[in-house]
């Protein structure tokens, strides 16, 4: 084995849809950096917090950090703007509604604005960005419901060394046969962490053709649809392919791939480069 790389992926859920990721030498944050719930989805602990704006173990010397769209639920601008000035050589990727709130603190904004990487592709379709050893498929979708119809909505597929997480956002199922860039469910993905409505029972079939990943981990759960999600299909076994859910913030999970060290198959439609 080569130094820095294993055959598995390191996982730890910071609340939500935020998690960090473990790939090799690779740390990256995914909608991690937020504090409100809207009253229905879990937040980080105020100690969780501190340590992701302070850059504080584990969440020191973080490669990149991934923004999906800018609710609350998903990003605060000055959580982020503070982990990216403790993080010195972090990279942020992320979609232009996201830049322009960051730019409203524009003393802090200066200080890291060379380090973002604008990501917008058009609407059902995905963009590749190769960072530093790091292969990124940003996959823009529309956000459900008629009032966030014009959300710029980012799902990620990080690839390193072969091994890959693929992290839905808010994708809307339903609207998921109008999507023309990557073909996820040809992409080897190792663990998908998927959202609320891809977690439905209803919509397995749906999860299993669109992302077809060898790990489900089911996120963006009210703390009340979490704690029973497994048991909800415990007598339908293979709805979802090897499925997961933490059960607290801050847990960590090692997902093991076999076969880590190979390329992934990454069989996708020409991307839309912005």
């Amino acid at each position: 084995m080569l130094y820095g790389r294993s055959d598995s992926i390191g996982i730890t859920y910071i609340a939500n849809c935020g998690f960090l990721i473990k790939i090799d030498s690779q740390k990256i944050i995914i909608d991690g950096l937020f504090k409100s719930g809207h009253n229905r989805y879990p937040t980080p602990n105020a100690s969780t917090q501190k340590l992701l704006e302070a850059a504080q173990y584990p969440f020191n010397n973080i490669n990149l950090i991934l923004v999906s769209h800018t609710h609350e639920d998903h990003f605060d601008k000055n959580m982020v703007l503070n982990c990216m000035l403790n993080n010195s050589s972090a990279t942020l990727i992320c979609p232009q509604q996201v830049i322009a709130k960051l730019s409203e603190n524009d003393s802090l904004y200066q200080k890291i604005k060379t380090r973002i990487i604008e990501c917008t592709p058009d609407t059902f379709t995905s963009q590749f960005i190769h960072i530093e050893g790091v292969d990124l498929h940003v996959c823009r979708f529309a956000h459900p419901g008629e009032r966030h119809k014009n959300v710029q909505n980012i799902a990620y597929l990080v690839s390193v060394n072969g091994k890959s997480v693929f992290h839905s956002a808010d994708i809307d199922p339903l609207q998921i046969d109008k999507f023309t860039g990557i073909k996820l469910n040809e992409s080897n993905i190792d663990v998908g962490l998927i959202n609320e409505d891809f977690a439905k029972i209803e919509n397995a079939a749906l999860t299993r053709k669109f992302i077809s990943a060898k790990h489900n981990v089911a996120m963006h759960l009210p703390d009340h649809v979490a704690n029973v999600w497994l048991d909800s299909f415990k007598d339908k076994p293979g709805l979802f392919l090897n499925p997961f859910i933490f059960s607290k913030k801050m847990d960590k999970k090692s997902f093991f791939i076999t076969g880590g060290m190979e390329k992934p198959s990454m069989k996708f439609m020409p991307p839309t480069i912005k």
